[in-house]
């Protein structure tokens, strides 16, 4: 369909039904950059090359900026709702909520690939590949989204809980139950056994060693 900031923008207000609303953008150029991959930039239009550079930087920075606060946003709410599952546990949880396949999933639940310019070739990548777009889409989302709310990272929690993360988590937690040939179940008991180990160089802070920046 090609970039369409008004049907974007009515998936997104229509997403959370709280008492926060994002039905009017107040950047809509953001929201452009935002829906705008590199590839797409790259793939030819009329722009000279050191403008390609600076507009694929643009959707970088914004899909920086939504990761990082993703990923606090994420650790936050697992630390507040699920502290009793252990540090380990939370780490596994933390690390399938922020994969490239489930941020994907939230693109495609918000419908962005329809309204966003993702590049000629999108279609014949490896769906692997083409996740790893939709990803990048969202988290460069989250981003404006950010920034919509004045920086405010409550605001921003409050949103991205009620609109994918409660739900996401939940699911996860059901299928390390429930689904006896799952993956994840099979990593939950080799975490519980961790746990059970206390050593002091598996405990949460040395798991977390590598992102000290999100702390």
């Amino acid at each position: 369909m090609g970039l369409n900031i008004k049907a974007a923008k009515e998936a997104i207000a229509k997403r959370y039904v709280g008492s926060i609303s994002l039905s009017d953008f107040q950047h809509p150029e953001l929201l452009e950059i935002a829906l705008t991959h590199p590839n797409y930039i790259y793939d030819g239009s009329n722009i000279i090359r050191p403008q390609q550079k600076q507009r694929a930087l643009e959707h970088q920075g914004l899909a920086n900026l939504g990761y990082v606060v993703f990923c606090r946003i994420i650790s936050n709410y697992l630390s507040d709702n699920f502290s009793y599952l252990g540090g380990a546990t939370i780490t596994v949880i933390e690390s399938d909520i922020v994969s490239r396949k489930v941020l994907a999933e939230f693109a495609k639940e918000l419908n962005l690939k329809q309204f966003s310019l993702l590049g000629k070739s999108y279609k014949w990548k490896h769906k692997s590949e083409q996740n790893k777009i939709l990803a990048q889409i969202f988290e460069a989302l989250v981003g404006v989204i950010f920034l919509e709310f004045d920086r405010d990272l409550g605001l921003t929690y409050d949103w991205l809980v009620e609109s994918f993360i409660a739900e996401a988590v939940d699911r996860v937690l059901i299928t390390a139950v429930k689904d006896d040939d799952s993956d994840l179940e099979t990593d939950f008991q080799l975490i519980d056994w961790i746990e059970a180990l206390k050593l002091p160089l598996l405990n949460q802070n040395s798991l977390y060693r590598n992102k000290e920046f999100f702390v």
